[in-house]
């Protein structure tokens, strides 16, 4: 009889813990994911903007004020002498670019796609891609790198160096490692995480035993089995009894 007790305390107590994670989960989480995304598509987004700044230059002539006028905001003092001494012309004291397909210091031909890494290392963000060889079309190119490096200064950012293919190992290492660490803790879900999907939230908020179930075991179990895996029938049984 004791035991039976004893047994009925354990599920209890585990049931408590469980209601708990699930609700750290089914709320929180979101919002933190969310933010992730948020700050690699505002990258997303400047890299755009300065890139378009850029070919701004070669759509009309500017006065000198002009043209830093366009890209003091995208990018920093030496990033923008390095883009205007190999692409600025001049003539009857105006400014402008020259368009070309392989003009050098350009924001390159990102994807922005899962193709496209951000990497932040030391208050610098890192953003390169990895492009295959290419020989249709005008330009044809090996295989390479290209990227960029930003810095960052409270809320500001600036392109502050056109890598080229110099993307520093370390950086590649790191997007790498992030990456195989995200597909080993992604609980191989066809569209992203299961915890972070309205279907999973609402379905806490209307049943959140019935969640619990569908979750538990993957939330209390680890790699060494620690925890077993608590079968739903039997815990059902235990709280019917109670």
């Amino acid at each position: 009889m004791k035991d039976k007790e004893r047994e009925s305390g354990m599920y209890k107590h585990l049931s408590g813990i469980i209601l708990t994670i699930a609700v750290m989960i089914a709320v929180i989480p979101s919002q933190t994911y969310a933010e992730r995304t948020t700050d690699k598509e505002e990258v997303y987004e400047f890299l755009q903007n300065a890139f378009q700044a850029q070919v701004e230059l070669s759509g009309e002539e500017r006065s000198m004020n002009e043209v830093n006028e366009l890209l003091d905001p995208y990018f920093s003092g030496e990033a923008k002498n390095q883009f205007l001494k190999e692409n600025l012309v001049s003539e009857n004291g105006k400014y402008f670019t020259l368009g070309s397909d392989s003009a050098a210091n350009y924001i390159p031909f990102f994807t922005y796609s899962e193709n496209t890494k951000v990497v932040e290392e030391s208050g610098n963000v890192y953003v390169y891609e990895y492009f295959p060889e290419n020989h249709e079309g005008p330009v044809g190119y090996e295989s390479h790198y290209e990227g960029v490096m930003l810095t960052k200064h409270g809320e500001e950012i600036k392109v502050a160096k056109f890598l080229g293919e110099n993307i520093p190992d370390k950086i590649i290492k790191k997007a790498e490692g992030k990456q195989e660490a995200a597909e080993q803790t992604s609980f191989k879900a066809p569209e992203g995480n299961w915890l972070y999907t309205p279907s999973y939230q609402l379905g806490f908020l209307l049943n959140p035993f019935e969640a619990m179930f569908r979750s538990g075991s993957m939330l209390l179990t680890d790699n060494k089995g620690i925890i077993a895996l608590i079968e739903k029938k039997e815990l059902h049984g235990q709280l019917a009894a109670n």
